[in-house]
């Protein structure tokens, strides 16, 4: 799949993680992100998506083959949390907010959807 576009929009989505107080808040895309474009200030996560096939995002991970829902931007670093907790943070419930979104140059997509 080729973007034509020479800008990606991310939408804001707040996860909220077992064991967590604060949600994780973060920009979602449904195309994967390119990890060796990440913009400064950021970290590149993916969340799996339940096995029931709901839609439902089941985990955040560094990187997710199967099952793969959305890849998100956090300015929070999970890298140890994640970790901590065998390689992912379970996700309760989440909440997604399309008013609230930031456009980045179109490099931030893996290169396939470029």
């Amino acid at each position: 799949m080729q973007n034509t576009k020479q800008t990606e929009t991310l939408y804001s989505i707040s996860l909220n993680v077992t064991g967590r107080r604060e949600p994780v808040r973060a920009l979602c895309s449904e195309l994967r992100l390119d990890s060796e474009h990440v913009p400064e200030g950021y970290h590149r996560y993916s969340v799996r998506e339940c096995d029931d096939g709901s839609g439902d995002p089941a985990t955040i991970e560094r990187h997710v083959l199967v099952n793969h829902l959305m890849d998100i931007l956090t300015k929070e670093n999970l890298d140890n949390p994640i970790t901590d907790h065998d390689g992912w943070l379970d996700i309760e419930d989440c909440d997604y907010d399309d008013l609230h979104c930031e456009t980045f140059l179109a490099s931030i997509l893996a290169p396939g959807y470029r």
